[in-house]
């Protein structure tokens, strides 16, 4: 669709559905202006690239700007989006970018709850490694993509760019955004309550992923948990590749073994994958948690639809390295493991912290999590309180506010309310803390934390600037 555009300028550029969208553009040898609030790495590599981003200040659009991309974020009465309604210049959101990008593909969409951003890296290595050449497109940075190393980091990128039909891209489920494709393949991770800031329950979040399946091309086909029940009552007459812990049926593994983290090695997961057809053979994994099992085998799944061969997919998943956020390595401090992970929905903390005591059976495990939005941690509040079980001591910041996804009634809700609950459940209350803001539990982690612990800096907001800070 930008064939006829040649000046595009994105709003919100920092974020990282857009970025990515400006790495697109930028190959194509597009003229991409950008705005955002604050400068950042991202916006430091897009200028690096040669993008011409405005911080902060809000300049006025440059004559030539014949296309807007803004991200969701943006409202329709900002300042940069008034002024391009005012001269007529074409305007599409983010997600509607990617649905048109998508139409002049062979799409492979990722969508569910959780596990949509590693389940789409692992798969984009897959193809990859098979030579299919793909575009991949991820909602986190996957370690060892990219080409432009910054000092003191793993080198590492939200989007392959390749050259082929096939398209491999996370279909995010908040505002419906799935909707946008019409993919040749369709994977549902899982389905579970989130975002009901949106949906109205559980039931329409079901309807939504039922509309999506419709949707689905004709001569392609559903990719699906047998393990989650919601994505399992889901009704399509074509073709299903089922996929699952264990089992008798579908990509599933078997005899899986976890190798903890030990001083001077990385730990890894190790299992066996195979179907009622063949035996892809054993891999060595270097992501924990079960769950990350699951991701694997929903990769191998749509690998198995495409006839790539055992061999290719073994490798591909013994080199996955992980993605930013998505429990990273991030470092150490007083001799402790500093690990940065994005979870914010309580299944996905209890997935991860379950991983995490898999990982590290003998250590202690310092959790420091921030909840993203007032709405989500009202709605889910129970479910929270139960979630970090597998910690030995937990601290909790305020609450993120998300800008535009706020309601007022939503606000009466506090971690205090949170901290207070957990404590009432847990062994160890006097180990459940809470924290006014995020420079306050840095504090309290540096207190905190002793040699040979795990610290798992946990959330979807700005509580990762604490990981980065501990290991400088």
């Amino acid at each position: 669709m930008t064939k006829e555009f040649n000046n595009i300028h994105l709003i919100g550029i920092g974020g990282i559905n857009v970025s990515a969208i400006a790495k697109l553009l930028l190959s194509q040898k597009k003229n991409v202006t950008g705005f955002d609030l604050v400068e950042s790495d991202i916006t430091r590599e897009l200028s690096s690239l040669g993008a011409q981003i405005s911080i902060e200040e809000k300049t006025e659009l440059s004559e030539k700007v014949d296309l807007i991309i803004f991200s969701e974020a943006v409202p329709e009465d900002d300042k940069q989006r008034a002024e391009a309604k005012f001269k007529n210049i074409k305007q599409i959101s983010a997600f509607e970018f990617w649905g048109e990008f998508a139409k002049e593909k062979k799409v492979i969409a990722v969508s569910g709850t959780n596990g949509k951003s590693s389940t789409t890296a692992i798969l984009g290595l897959i193809l990859e490694e098979a030579g299919l050449d793909p575009t991949v497109v991820v909602g986190t940075k996957v370690l060892g993509w990219g080409s432009q190393p910054k000092a003191g980091q793993p080198l590492a990128d939200n989007i392959l760019i390749g050259s082929s039909e096939w398209l491999v891209i996370e279909a995010d489920e908040y505002h419906a955004h799935m909707l946008e494709f019409n993919p040749f393949i369709a994977v549902i991770t899982n389905i579970s309550a989130d975002h009901l800031d949106f949906y109205k329950d559980i039931k329409d979040i079901q309807n939504h992923f039922q509309k999506w399946v419709n949707q689905i091309n004709p001569k392609g086909t559903l990719v699906i948990n047998k393990d989650d029940k919601i994505s399992s009552e889901l009704k399509t007459n074509l073709q299903i590749k089922e996929f699952g812990i264990d089992g008798l049926k579908g990509i599933r593994s078997s005899a899986l073994t976890v190798e903890p983290r030990c001083k001077n090695k990385l730990g890894f997961t190790k299992f066996n994958i195979f179907d009622e057809e063949q035996n892809f053979g054993k891999v060595e994994f270097h992501v924990p948690g079960e769950f990350n099992v699951a991701n694997c085998l929903a990769a191998v799944a749509v690998a198995s639809i495409l006839n790539i061969g055992p061999k290719k997919i073994i490798k591909s998943l013994e080199k996955f390295k992980g993605t930013w956020r998505r429990f990273e390595f991030v470092g150490k401090y007083n001799e402790a493991d500093i690990i940065s992970d994005y979870a914010h929905h309580p299944e996905a903390i209890k997935a991860t912290l379950k991983g995490a005591r898999e990982w590290y059976p003998a250590g202690k495990i310092i959790v420091l999590f921030e909840p993203h939005q007032h709405n989500r941690t009202k709605n889910l509040f129970d479910d929270f309180v139960q979630a970090f079980d597998e910690a030995d001591e937990v601290i909790i910041s305020e609450i993120h506010d998300v800008a535009g996804r706020e309601e007022r009634e939503d606000q009466s809700v506090s971690s205090r309310h949170l901290v207070e609950a957990i404590a009432s459940n847990h062994s160890n209350p006097d180990r459940i803390t809470y924290a006014p803001d995020l420079a306050s539990a840095e504090q309290m982690l540096q207190e905190k934390i002793q040699p040979e612990d795990a610290v798992i800096i946990m959330g979807a907001g700005n509580v990762d600037r604490v990981a980065r800070n501990l290991v400088k």
